[in-house]
């Protein structure tokens, strides 16, 4: 059985025009992408008349927190609410990032490696929710960044350790901290100073890529995402203080940028402990800068939004590409940033309307081109072929 998306305007995710189309979805991929009229379905296919809606691909968010819930310090609610409370609100929150038509997440984060089970959990069909690619625990130093979820490594040979550690839990990505941050601890954590040291990233790299997963590096301050960068990191999250070597190094390796522009922006306001406010207004016009320098030289931008942070609901995506493009990004590689050229930097076959492209798909009117923020409200969400929400 087949699912005929009929009478649509589609959006590649790649190209900069819509064109009409119908395409066809069967055994959970794209089959077809056909012009008006062509398909001719069968009796017992599911057709969709969308009479000049439009089609594009699922969104992807490359950073999120499923276990953290957007309040002022969700830090203080995970600890209130401990493990088991935890997984049930996460499952709540992977629930609502689908029905928002964002069909698959990076989870940088979780405690007790929550994420790790609830990407298994979809992918056996026990939870509706996107595709979740999730690091569970963070590889750390001792006292570093984010210890709440974090593995304490000090030396090379820990460091490896940790990375099989979280291979061995079914991570599909490892990430580490190679700085400080803005939200976390609010004693002993500078947002510039550099944690891991570069042989460390660079024991921690190494075997990730040997065992075939990708490494997504927290990094704010100049020297640890120098030390990030010049170990082979994948992404680099955050990117607050580059400087125009950096910069030349990242387009020379082909390292992506998720900057999670909106989430500072946020907690500058107001909207986290005081410790962290006072922290992110330091970071937020340094921030602009970077990624203004960052989209000159041409690297490769994805939208993450860090969600479940201070402030940052599930979803906040529409926020980040609207942040995107007030830091530069022209409309269509903002577009582009939360599909195609996500996709590409975690070596996903979605982030396309595509024959063989996993049919991950929203329907939406007006034109996302034109108008980014129409993908906040899709009426129409596609996962795996699967109408999971329609009207």
């Amino acid at each position: 059985m087949a699912l005929v998306l009929a009478g649509g305007l589609v959006w590649d995710g790649v190209t900069d025009e819509l064109r009409p189309a119908d395409v066809v979805c069967h055994d959970g991929l794209i089959e077809s992408v056909a012009p008006h009229g062509a398909v001719r379905a069968t009796g017992e296919d599911v057709t969709l008349d969308l009479a000049g809606a439009t089609i594009m691909p699922g969104l992807i968010d490359a950073y999120v927190h499923l276990v953290w819930d957007g309040s002022t310090d969700p830090v203080a609610q995970v600890d209130h609410d401990g493990e088991q409370l935890t997984v049930v609100r996460a499952a709540g929150h992977a629930r609502a990032q689908l029905q928002a038509g964002i069909t698959t997440v990076r989870d940088l984060g979780s405690n007790w490696d929550i994420a790790i089970t609830l990407a298994r959990a979809v992918d056996r069909g026990a939870l509706d929710g996107p595709t979740i690619i999730a690091s569970g625990r963070t590889v750390i130093m001792t006292g570093g960044h984010d210890p709440f979820w974090g593995i304490p490594c000090d030396g090379t040979d820990a460091v490896i350790h940790g990375v099989r550690t979280q291979v061995a839990a079914g991570a599909g990505v490892i990430k580490t901290a190679a700085t400080g941050g803005a939200y976390g601890q609010s004693a002993g954590e500078e947002v510039g100073a550099s944690e891991l040291t570069y042989d460390e990233l660079a024991a921690l790299a190494h075997e990730a890529h040997r065992r075939g997963r990708k490494v997504a590096a927290h990094a704010l301050g100049t020297d640890g995402i120098r030390n990030a960068v010049n170990a082979g990191i994948d992404t680099l999250e955050h990117g607050v203080f580059l400087t125009e070597d950096i910069v030349e190094s990242m387009a020379r390796q082909g390292t992506t940028l998720c900057p999670t522009a909106a989430v500072y922006q946020i907690m500058a306001d107001g909207n986290a402990p005081a410790y962290a406010v006072a922290k992110a207004k330091d970071v937020v016009a340094a921030h602009e800068h970077s990624v203004r320098m960052a989209i000159d030289a041409g690297l490769p931008i994805i939208a993450g939004t860090d969600a479940g942070a201070p402030g940052m609901a599930h979803p906040s995506l529409a926020s980040e590409i609207q942040a995107l493009i007030g830091y530069g990004l022209n409309p269509l590689a903002a577009l582009k940033a939360a599909t195609s050229t996500a996709a590409d930097a975690l070596d996903l076959p979605s982030g396309r309307v595509q024959v063989g492209a996993p049919a991950d798909l929203i329907l939406l009117d007006g034109n996302p081109l034109e108008t980014p923020a129409v993908v906040q409200s899709p009426w129409g969400v596609v996962r795996h072929q699967h109408l999971v929400r329609h009207g």
